[in-house]
């Protein structure tokens, strides 16, 4: 199972190379390789509640994927390379800028608080039970003012959601477990 994770990677990871050019610290990607949004994708994350596209909604003529997540709903959409988020109501607002400068931000609205959110890397590698995940992104999100309110998400290349850490969250590092992307599942024995 190892060799077929690591496989899916390698395969997904080359087809990013090959389809990216890289300008100082921005880069031409496809978003849709980092988050990828397809019906019925999920990530079992640990200590959390499974993160799944359930569906599609238009809202304001825009095509969304609905994120669920324990009772939370929220709905992503992908645009020129940039992930938009929103809630049924409000505007919606960029979460990951997949064109920002390294440590380039932007205001981040989930639901009326305002983050600031910045991209921090492009280069990380995660390790999961001896799973090495190369040329992660790292996004930090931060409400100015906020005592331990930031957080960080790393996305992988092929997967999407592989590490969060919270400093206000009783389990600080949250790593991938389990995740179904594009009908194929990636475990981490």
């Amino acid at each position: 199972m190892k060799s077929q994770f690591l496989l899916i990677v390698f395969v997904f990871t080359s087809l990013f190379y090959v389809s990216c050019k890289k300008d100082d610290n921005k880069s031409i990607s496809d978003s849709g390789t980092y988050l990828p949004l397809q019906l019925n994708n999920y990530w079992e994350i640990e200590h959390s509640e499974r993160i799944s596209i359930a569906g599609t909604k238009v809202i304001d003529n825009k095509t969304y994927f609905e994120f669920i997540q324990g009772t939370d709903t929220s709905y992503y959409r992908n645009e020129n390379n940039k992930i938009y988020v929103r809630r049924l109501t409000g505007n919606e607002s960029i979460k990951f800028d997949f064109t920002a400068d390294i440590n380039g931000s932007w205001k981040f609205n989930d639901g009326g608080i305002i983050w600031n959110a910045s991209r921090i890397s492009t280069t990380d590698t995660i390790t999961i039970n001896n799973t090495k995940i190369p040329n992660c992104y790292q996004f930090l999100f931060d409400i100015p003012m906020g005592a331990d309110a930031a957080h960080s998400i790393w996305l992988a290349p092929g997967i999407g959601f592989v590490r969060m850490n919270c400093g206000f969250c009783p389990y600080q590092k949250l790593e991938l477990l389990k995740a179904n992307i594009n009908n194929v599942e990636i475990t981490f024995p």
